[in-house]
């Protein structure tokens, strides 16, 4: 497994960098995280994501999140390396750089880690902070997939409905809207509706189609609510 070493040059950095000492003389942001800020003190990769998760998502100081991110992705935590990575993508700190974004959810999609997987194959798509390459695209988002991930299972679907990186296959894209369905995931519960409503793979049936439809619009897709006047409710049997 490769690890990632990233540029700590920029000014910004600079100024986020600090000496555990004087990091322990900071306190705690609530009494019950300082057990958690101890562990993190201590060089526990998990504890400084769990810390850098509540300091961002319920302090709002991403400039201390990023520190403690820092520690762990140098430990080459999954979730600290893909964490960071959002950091640099969104800018959430004041650094937007999509090439270390990506180098870092590179870094965290080789450990494993679904939800970097999962992105990773995305960033290839979109060819965000690196050139777009749609097989790597589809390699990737099938490791996610094949992990369970329900995003992952709609995206592979995506990927065999239209032929890009993989094989253009109908029935595979099925397969895969019906995995991430399963899941509740809304958009390929439509694509599942959409199927049986035509006849396509499936028995046609529009009536059952049209009300899977309606449950994909009651989950809140987008994709059923863009391409719903192209099914309207089948007339009622005599």
């Amino acid at each position: 497994m490769a690890r990632f070493a990233y540029d700590r040059d920029s000014e910004n950095e600079r100024k986020n960098q600090m000496l555990m000492s004087e990091e322990r003389k900071i306190p705690a942001r609530s009494p019950e995280l300082a057990p958690l800020k101890r562990a993190a003190e201590d060089g526990d990769a998990e504890a400084q994501v769990d810390y850098a998760k509540y300091l961002h998502q319920q302090f709002d100081d991403p400039a201390e999140a990023f520190r403690w991110l820092e520690r762990a992705a140098a430990q080459q935590h999954p979730e600290g390396l893909y964490i960071l990575s959002l950091f640099y993508l969104n800018g959430w700190n004041g650094v937007q750089s999509p090439g270390v974004g990506f180098k870092l959810m590179e870094a965290s999609a080789e450990t494993g880690f679904p939800a970097a997987q999962l992105d990773l194959g995305l960033m290839y798509i979109k060819g965000t902070g690196t050139a777009p390459d749609l097989p790597k695209a589809a390699q990737w988002i099938a490791k996610a997939a094949a992990a369970g991930l329900p995003v992952a299972e709609y995206e592979m679907g995506l990927l065999h409905l239209n032929g890009e990186g993989v094989e253009r296959d109908f029935l595979t894209a099925l397969g895969w809207f019906k995995k991430a369905a399963d899941q509740h995931h809304p958009d390929g519960l439509f694509y599942i509706g959409a199927a049986v409503y035509e006849g396509l793979g499936t028995d046609k049936n529009p009536a059952h189609g049209w009300e899977i439809i309606q449950e994909a619009l009651r989950m809140g897709s987008t994709v059923a609510r863009n391409n719903i006047q192209n099914y309207p409710e089948p007339a009622a049997a005599p």
